[in-house]
């Protein structure tokens, strides 16, 4: 019958076959399969010793702002989930809403409860100017109606930014906290002062747009003073939908 041949030994170091002269030596039957029985256990214990790469970082999710218009007046809202350092404090005073908005007006003339003829003279004067602030319980779309409402989508760093630009235009108290001045004229709503002055040339559409372009929106505030002027800006910058 035919013999069956293995190798006679492997040497531990080098890796290179024994020979004790006479070469190559029968052996018994099934000895020829121990050698590649081993191969799959050597492949296996090089793999196990090849550290796991660590999974890449999480890239931080875009953060939404809405850009709402309201007949000649334009507002900003957040998520309140969205609001960081100082201006995150406001979730406080509005807890449970879902979307935070923001907008700025002459002061007198957003506390007028019926503004009429004579307020809106008085808005053509420079005057100390207001933060509107309305917590939503739904989405902007369904408050405002979804043709009044454009998302855009700003970086981490351009929320903060925003943020920031947003919460210099407060008037803080003492305490260094956003300084209310009462009740707005909607449901869970707050006016607060500003440390933005209101005039003919820089209007509530014209800080919408600077905070927009302090948070990185392809947008100038420029010669903005009505509401479409925003509007038309806004979606101009908005990225096309693929």
């Amino acid at each position: 019958m035919p013999t069956r041949w293995v190798l006679s030994g492997l040497s531990s170091g080098s890796g290179t076959v024994a020979d004790d002269g006479g070469g190559l030596k029968p052996g018994r039957p099934g000895a020829a399969l121990r050698l590649p029985r081993l191969v799959p256990l050597l492949l296996l214990a090089a793999c196990s010793a090849v550290a796991a790469r660590p999974d890449p970082p999480a890239l931080p999710r875009p953060v939404e702002v809405y850009v709402i218009a309201r007949d000649w007046h334009t507002e900003i809202g957040l998520r309140a989930e969205d609001l960081a350092g100082p201006l995150g404090a406001l979730r406080d005073r509005f807890p449970g809403v879902r979307t935070l908005v923001f907008g700025f007006g002459d002061r007198h003339y957003l506390a007028a409860r019926d503004p009429g003829f004579g307020d809106m003279l008085l808005g053509l004067l420079p005057a100390a100017g207001a933060l509107l602030v309305t917590g939503l319980s739904t989405s902007p779309e369904t408050a405002f109606g979804a043709p009044n409402v454009v998302d855009l989508r700003l970086t981490a760093d351009g929320a903060r930014r925003a943020e920031a630009y947003l919460w210099n235009s407060f008037t803080r108290d003492a305490s260094g906290n956003a300084a209310p001045l009462g009740p707005g004229p909607y449901e869970g709503s707050l006016f607060y002062a500003a440390t933005v002055t209101y005039a003919l040339i820089h209007t509530c559409n014209t800080w919408t747009a600077e905070v927009l372009a302090e948070g990185g929106v392809d947008i100038s505030a420029d010669g903005v003073l009505f509401a479409d002027q925003v509007m038309r800006r806004v979606r101009a910058a908005q990225p096309a939908t693929p």
